[in-house]
């Protein structure tokens, strides 16, 4: 017998002669029930061995010998956790016979003084583990945000956002353009129904849904103040820096309003209002920009509900072509009442 417990977990098995003394005579060390009471203690970070030798004031060798004995018993596994390994007890280590035993054990060392010291120990191995990472955190503060972006980009943490969006959804990307939402929002929804006036534009959308293999979008061209999609279809309508180029964006709404499921949620993403006139000049917009309140009155008389109102834009953005202020854009949604 060397200690480790038979291969077969039958109930038969499990309660054998040969099966017990097995589970005895692993268990059978004072050391080993030590390191099961830690492991107990922090069951779901788990330890590695520098901490439970000094834990348990042992050599490193002798505490990674008890170990691998637990191992082999399969009463403890290692999973790596950095340039470390944290022992856990497994699953195993609570059925049946064993879950007995350790019961007993727990009762017995709850009155040990040597096991109460390495309690004391372990609640100060615990306090060093999270004083070694407030440190790194203290050190690296100053610089994490361009640390973070140097490893995961600047946007990430947006993109994950996505994943929010309810599959079962449809959407409507109104005024698609050449279609620079679709590959965000498509893996994320069931369709996407991507519509726009002009036909260079859908011919750029058409190419990236087809390098991109976007398989669940609909190209459709049309207009927001009539657009080509049925009543009560859409889930979400997006409407992106497109209300500028409308002549009637108030009728726009209402027809947004049109295909909008009861509970369904506009979008809005635009221009606050600005005094740019060659900002208005190049992009060709017909509106410099709109108010929070004449938005939010356009989108009641549309029979929109609950509009929120979210500024994007830092008052010190500044275009890339010399020193004209870009105007401040800001995010509106509103919901269709159930």
């Amino acid at each position: 017998m060397n200690g480790s417990l038979p291969e077969t977990t039958s109930a038969s098995a499990d309660y054998s002669a040969d099966h017990l003394i097995d589970l005895l005579r692993t268990l059978a060390d004072p050391i080993r029930l030590r390191i099961i009471r830690l492991l107990e203690q922090q069951a779901q970070l788990g330890l590695s061995v520098g901490e439970l030798a000094e834990v348990l004031k042992l050599p490193q060798s002798t505490v990674s010998r008890h170990l691998k004995t637990l191992t082999d018993a399969r009463m403890t596994e290692a999973t790596r956790d950095g340039t470390s390994m944290l022992y856990r007890l497994t699953d195993a280590a609570s059925q049946n016979s064993l879950r007995q035993l350790r019961t007993l054990a727990r009762q017995h060392l709850e009155r040990d003084p040597l096991a109460r010291t390495d309690a004391q120990r372990l609640a100060h191995v615990l306090r060093q583990r999270e004083s070694m990472t407030e440190k790194f955190f203290g050190k690296h503060a100053p610089q994490w945000d361009a640390l973070r972006a140097q490893w995961f980009g600047d946007t990430f943490h947006l993109e994950s956002l996505l994943c929010l969006m309810n599959p079962a959804w449809t959407v409507a990307d109104l005024g698609t353009g050449t279609g620079v939402m679709l590959p965000l929002i498509a893996p994320h929804v069931k369709q996407v129904i991507a519509v726009d006036p002009s036909p260079a534009m859908l011919k750029g959308a058409k190419t990236r849904v087809k390098e991109q293999q976007l398989a669940n979008v609909e190209l459709r061209q049309g207009g927001i103040e009539h657009l080509p999609i049925e009543d009560q279809t859409v889930d979400i309508a997006l409407a992106a820096l497109v209300l500028a180029y409308l002549p009637d964006p108030a009728a726009a709404l209402r027809e947004v309003q049109r295909i909008l499921r009861p509970g369904g949620t506009i979008l809005i993403i635009d221009l606050q209002p600005h005094n740019v006139v060659m900002f208005r000049e190049k992009l060709n917009h017909r509106w410099m920009g709109f108010s929070q309140s004449q938005l939010e009155s356009w989108l009641t008389q549309a029979g929109f509900i609950t509009p929120r109102w979210h500024p994007l834009s830092p008052k010190t953005a500044r275009s890339k072509v010399g020193q004209v202020a870009v105007p401040d854009l800001f995010a509106l949604r509103a919901e269709v009442p159930t």
